[in-house]
């Protein structure tokens, strides 16, 4: 009897530290047991923005600077350029003038911004020569002016009330049966969308020559260091190019090699709490903005809004609708304040 007693209580004791732990920690992480061929992945989204942010045989930006400094007479016409000019420029140059702008301003960052034939010279996809046309995307990133490849369109990522001035993020492309949770059917064809690299190694890859301009490079708008920033992404994700990028510098070459970190979900986690398992599928969070649920989009979703409860205005490149006032230069400071308060 006196064993019996003490294997009854050993057993639950143990019956009871199990059910604890599986309480606290229903979800386990274990590595596959066969490795994922590289072709069910989706070629990373790659987004690129030149350090030049206003070409100087449109809009002088260090000339303007100067003249603000030293104390010169200018136009009203001078004065808004210089005001919407700074707001791709770094925050400490110039934090006055208006507080709320117009689309009129994104119009005019675009325009004197490097266009597409100024920046890329050659492209090649599996070392196939493809015009550039028909891999790149032009995007608004809170660099300026970007280009992106291999990113769902607008359509796939945007919910309709998102307004968008201008044909970006749109090349009407739309994923061949891809979808966040699923990834690619077994009927995708070999040239599917999203992109996917059928092998590993350079051969797969993307291959880029980008150009600038020496006579457009500015060193006052973004410091010294000209060339340009790459940014890796989700192709269901929006690039937030001033948080994670590498720089490729001018007459250099940059040579990346990508390794895909993937994680998946036994389908038997649906029914669990989200709060218990620590995470959501992307079909269980709403969004208002976008139309899938990840980490990052839901981050910006969170910034836009904080900046717009905060300064009554959100940034030119932040998710929008139509009558939502976007803020200027005299707002830089306050969307700076915003966004190292949400971070903290």
């Amino acid at each position: 009897m006196i064993l019996f007693c003490i294997s009854l209580y050993a057993c639950v004791d143990l019956i009871i530290k199990t059910w604890v732990k599986w309480d606290t920690s229903p979800v386990l992480v274990s590595f596959a047991r066969s490795p994922t061929p590289v072709w069910q992945v989706p070629f990373p989204a790659i987004t690129i923005c030149s350090e030049t942010k206003a070409r100087q045989r449109v809009y002088n930006f260090t000339d303007a600077y100067d003249r603000v400094v030293h104390g010169a007479n200018m136009t009203d016409e001078e004065w808004k350029r210089f005001s919407d000019s700074s707001l791709i420029c770094d925050n400490h140059l110039y934090t006055s003038g208006e507080k709320v702008t117009g689309f009129d301003t994104i119009e005019y960052l675009m325009s004197i911004a490097p266009q597409f034939e100024d920046v890329f010279f050659n492209c090649k996809w599996t070392l196939l020569n493809e015009s550039c046309d028909n891999m790149f995307t032009p995007i608004l990133t809170e660099d300026g002016l970007c280009f992106t490849f291999n990113m769902l369109d607008k359509s796939e990522l945007l919910r309709d009330k998102v307004f968008l001035h201008g044909d970006y993020m749109s090349h009407g492309r739309n994923a061949e049966g891809w979808t966040l949770e699923d990834g690619y059917p077994k009927t995708a064809k070999k040239d599917t969308f999203p992109r996917r690299a059928l092998s590993a190694g350079f051969s797969a890859g993307l291959f880029l020559v980008l150009k600038a301009y020496e006579p457009d490079l500015d060193y006052i708008c973004r410091g010294p260091v000209q060339g340009f920033k790459i940014l890796l992404h989700h192709p269901a994700e929006v690039p937030r190019v001033g948080t994670q990028y590498f720089r490729a510098p001018l007459n250099q070459e940059v040579v990346v090699s990508v390794k895909p970190d993937m994680m998946t979900t036994a389908p038997g986690l649906r029914n669990y709490d989200p709060h218990r398992r620590q995470c959501f599928f992307p079909s269980e969070r709403y969004l208002a903005y976008y139309q899938s649920y990840t980490q990052q989009n839901c981050q910006v979703e969170c910034l836009t809004n904080f900046t717009l409860a905060k300064c009554g205005c959100v940034a030119y490149h932040m998710p929008h609708e139509e009558y939502t006032p976007i803020c200027s230069s005299g707002s830089q400071m306050c969307m700076f304040l915003a966004k190292s308060k949400l971070c903290i």
